[in-house]
């Protein structure tokens, strides 16, 4: 299904491939996938530039590293993608990969709950900080 689409470079297909790779043995591939990732997320696919900033943020298949997660999910947030203006909105908050900025933190938590990110919503309510402000 997706073949066509991954043998024209579309970076949507090549970023929903990245969680289907399999092996000759039909075991899911993760070296091949975290490629895949990286290749969608070079070329600008926000939901892939959000995944990836994540990997780095956590440490999930690649090295933590909080000031490169910060920046990619800077950019998917910069983009309006709102899990990425909840998560850069953490990292702000609490100055982690990047300078701590309170206000613009709130900012961003608030425009991702208006939005329906639930964990912004609950983040909200957990420290009784008005969706308005």
């Amino acid at each position: 299904m997706l073949e066509p689409y991954l043998a024209a470079g579309n970076a949507e297909a090549i970023y929903l491939s990245h969680c289907l790779i399999i092996d000759d043995d039909q075991r899911y591939n993760e070296a091949a996938s975290d490629a895949a990732l990286k290749e969608a997320a070079s070329m600008g696919y926000i939901p892939a530039v959000y995944a990836l900033g994540m990997r780095y943020r956590f440490g999930d298949s690649v090295e933590m590293d909080v000031t490169l997660a910060a920046e990619m999910l800077r950019v998917a947030s910069d983009a309006g993608y709102p899990e990425a203006m909840y998560e850069y909105g953490l990292a702000l908050f609490h100055g982690i990969g990047a300078p701590q900025d309170v206000g613009a933190a709130l900012a961003l938590i608030r425009r991702s709950a208006r939005e329906g990110d639930e964990y912004a919503v609950e983040f909200l309510q957990a420290y009784s900080f008005d969706l308005d402000g």
